[in-house]
């Protein structure tokens, strides 16, 4: 196989992108690590800045918004 030595650095990233994804479902189900009695228009901030930077993530691997053909 010409590229082994890139598939096999590619399939590690692969597991290492899915590790994360698992990690920050986790995250996301505890409610970012806060109680929801708890929860101030502070962590609605950091709520909203999380999913910016998720969005951004998606827009680029989807190619929507600013990374729209």
């Amino acid at each position: 196989m010409k590229n082994e030595k890139a598939l096999g650095a590619f399939m590690a990233k692969m597991a290492e992108a899915r590790e994360r994804l698992a990690e920050l479902q986790e995250y996301v189900d505890d409610h970012m690590g806060e109680s929801p009695d708890d929860i101030t228009w502070g962590h609605t901030g950091s709520a909203e800045y999380f999913v910016a930077q998720l969005t951004q993530l998606t827009d680029w691997a989807f190619k929507r918004g600013e990374y729209a053909e």
